[in-house]
């Protein structure tokens, strides 16, 4: 509905809660891993039950209906479900990818493991911007499809690119320049800095050059309903190259932890090219 405010103050209430929480329940009742667990599960039943409290506004262009009642629209559900399964399917593939990845990773030690597990955390940041840019492009190319103006589709998604590429340069740039003061924070051996350091500085490089490609762009596509070939891109990469590559650069080439990361950009290059290939057709202009 255009509220992007309200979900921004419901996600810093709710981590608020969920830091506030762990400081609690770890350090003042040294409760460990269960004192993770707790607030977090705590801070997103309290988001919920915000957005929800919210969505019962019956002046909202979308909400939920007093007293709530529940009637299926197949047309809708096939609509959604069509929408939806592919792109679920994807996720799930990718995340069932990224845990054999650290099984793998998890076989060099626990320098690699640590190194790995402070380059994964730092590197939510270097994507961040990119990846807001990415939901925005949703909702507006979904406009522009619903509207049938491709002409506008077509500009938008070459502007808001633009505006992410800007934006991952910016924020990759500090944060590389920011690396060492970064991995002070985590009190970490030589040895384990030193790998941190490599793949935070090679991880930023790359998302400057190819991430928007990857994976800001498909959101143009899964905006236009063509979310088979997104499914399939994805699915194909990650087993092929993320995985397949990962094994050979990480075992069989000696590469260590660091191989996996570089098998990580060799999917980027792979998802950014079918994309851009889609993308410059017109095939997917006919999926709406």
């Amino acid at each position: 509905m255009g509220n992007s405010k309200i979900t921004m103050i419901t996600s810093i209430i709710m981590n608020a809660i969920n830091v506030i929480g762990n400081a609690i329940l770890i350090y003042g009742f040294n409760m460990g891993v269960e004192g993770v667990a707790i607030p977090t599960l705590l801070s997103r039943a309290v988001a919920a039950v915000i957005i929800v409290a919210l969505l019962r506004d019956k002046d909202l262009l979308i909400h939920i209906s007093k007293p709530f009642t529940y009637k299926i629209n197949k047309r809708m559900v096939k609509k959604i479900l069509r929408i939806g399964i592919p792109n679920g399917v994807e996720n799930s593939m990718f995340q069932l990818g990224k845990i054999m990845l650290l099984s793998l990773v998890a076989a060099f030690g626990t320098a690699s493991i640590t190194a790995n597990a402070v380059g994964n955390a730092v590197s939510a940041f270097e994507i961040l911007p990119a990846a807001s840019i990415g939901l925005a492009l949703v909702t507006v190319v979904s406009q522009c499809v619903g509207a049938g103006d491709y002409e506008q589709v077509r500009y938008y998604t070459k502007k808001l690119l633009k505006y992410a590429y800007m934006a991952s340069i910016c924020i990759n740039v500090v944060i590389i320049l920011l690396t060492p003061l970064i991995l002070k924070i985590y009190n970490l051996s030589p040895q384990t800095t030193e790998m941190a350091k490599q793949v935070i500085i090679f991880h930023g490089v790359n998302v400057c050059l190819i991430w928007p490609l990857s994976f800001t762009l498909p959101n143009t596509l899964r905006a236009a309903n063509d979310v088979r070939y997104t499914m399939v891109v994805g699915v194909v990469s990650m087993w092929t190259f993320r995985l397949g590559f990962g094994y050979l650069f990480a075992k069989v080439m000696n590469m260590g932890m660091f191989g996996v990361w570089v098998a990580m950009i060799v999917d980027w290059i792979f998802r950014s090219t079918m994309f851009i290939i889609r993308y410059k057709g017109s095939k997917w202009q006919t999926k709406a």
